[in-house]
């Protein structure tokens, strides 16, 4: 690159610098709602929280960088058109072509950016950060070590703790089991005290609960009577008794989404995996894009770049160019994902994806390889910059030309 083009790609990089770091603040805050409950209630602490936080960091530049280098694209060429750095790279005989090759270099620069993000980042951080999750739900011990709290560590079980020594052991427990097991009856709900009691791992990774000394109630079948089994401790046995706090053994293996998988897993699925039309739709929408978006890095900048390049210069501002400039780049952008949403019901219209940001580079490069910006006057908009061909002398020169062609006759 030039010394032009240089200076022009070092402006874009600043502001997308600042704009990916508030735009990753604001978009990071709508996402991380849902592993900040999962956290919370579980009780977590902050490194896992930060785990998440980090886990879930390439799903929101995958957004980020592209509303990014849009925006930065508009605010850089603005303040550049605004301090006439255009207008006299303009003037002084530049394209707009050229002056358009560091926004192509920019939008390369974020297309190979998001392609690293989209193709392998986002489905390893998402399979990871939902095995994560697994395993934080799962466990049950962090659950529990709260005191004076009633719990709900497993769905349909309530527990209350009512003190916890410093060695771990629990003081005062209620329980209440009303959990249901898959494919029989619902039973009536086990209530259990004790006076003491701890969390334990068998060697299959079950979590129980072992209690001593309390009691076991819980209604007959028909719901009339009432009965009770005592565990306490005495001289011959020690009184206790041990609950499951798994979900009844479930342990089938958790079903991977499409943002969990890579392209090769999306597009030619496993017929084992995608099953019914829903499936295939949703797995080849995902795996396209994955692939699309980082076009995507590289048509909304050229297209801010068109619409500010294209139009009037005028002293007053060009607030109007800033919003074509603006509402184009985000309509191109939610057109991607209506797309997206259009293969997931027919998965025979995925080329459409990659059609809607490859149109949209066609059409900047036309508007962008027209003679420079237009300057209004009274006479009518006039040219800033080469309105011939390269090949073809400019009328300043066939005029100098002239000139010196009469002052020779005249010698």
């Amino acid at each position: 690159m030039q010394t032009l083009e240089r200076y022009i790609f070092r402006q874009l990089l600043g502001p997308l610098g600042f704009f990916t770091l508030v735009l990753t603040g604001v978009v990071w805050l709508t996402q991380s709602l849902r592993i900040l409950d999962v956290v919370v209630n579980n009780g977590q602490g902050a490194q896992v929280l930060l785990e998440f936080s980090a886990l879930l960091l390439p799903v929101v530049l995958s957004i980020v960088l592209q509303l990014g280098g849009l925006i930065a694209t508009v605010y850089a060429l603005h303040r550049l058109i605004s301090e006439s750095e255009i207008i006299a790279a303009l003037a002084g005989g530049a394209s707009k072509m050229r002056l358009a090759r560091p926004v192509l270099m920019f939008g390369m620069a974020l297309s190979v950016s998001l392609s690293a993000i989209t193709v392998y980042l986002m489905p390893t951080s998402a399979r990871m950060l939902s095995e994560r999750m697994a395993e934080v739900r799962g466990d049950i011990a962090a659950g529990l070590i709260r005191d004076g709290r009633f719990l709900n560590p497993i769905g349909g079980l309530t527990v209350y703790i009512r003190e916890i020594t410093s060695s771990g052991e629990m003081l005062g427990i209620l329980v209440q089991d009303a959990r249901k097991e898959k494919g029989k009856p619902a039973k009536q709900p086990v209530v259990y005290t004790a006076k003491r009691g701890l969390v334990a791992t068998r060697p299959d990774g079950t979590p129980v609960l072992v209690m001593y000394d309390g009691q076991r109630l819980q209604l007959t079948e028909d719901g009339k009577r009432l009965t009770r089994l005592d565990f306490y401790t005495d001289a011959d046995r020690e009184g206790r008794i041990v609950l499951e706090l798994d979900v009844f053994g479930d342990r089938a293996v958790r079903s991977r989404k499409a943002s969990e998988r890579y392209f090769w897993e999306l597009i030619w699925p496993d017929p084992a995996v995608a099953r019914t039309p829903k499936d295939i739709g949703k797995f080849t929408a995902e795996g396209h894009e994955q692939l699309s978006a980082p076009l995507y890095g590289i048509a909304l900048p050229l297209v801010a770049a068109a619409a500010l390049f294209s139009a009037a210069f005028s002293r007053r501002g060009m607030g109007g160019a800033v919003a074509i400039a603006l509402i184009a780049g985000a309509g191109i952008r939610v057109f991607g994902i209506a797309m997206k949403n259009a293969t997931t019901g027919a998965p025979e219209l995925w080329p459409l994806m990659y059609l809607t940001p490859l149109a949209a580079i066609a059409v900047a490069i036309y508007f962008l390889m027209q003679s420079g910006m237009r300057r209004p006057s009274r006479s009518g908009p006039t040219r800033l910059g080469p309105t011939t061909s390269p090949k073809t002398p400019s009328a300043a020169r066939r005029m100098d030309d002239a000139q010196r062609h009469r002052e020779q006759a005249r010698s």
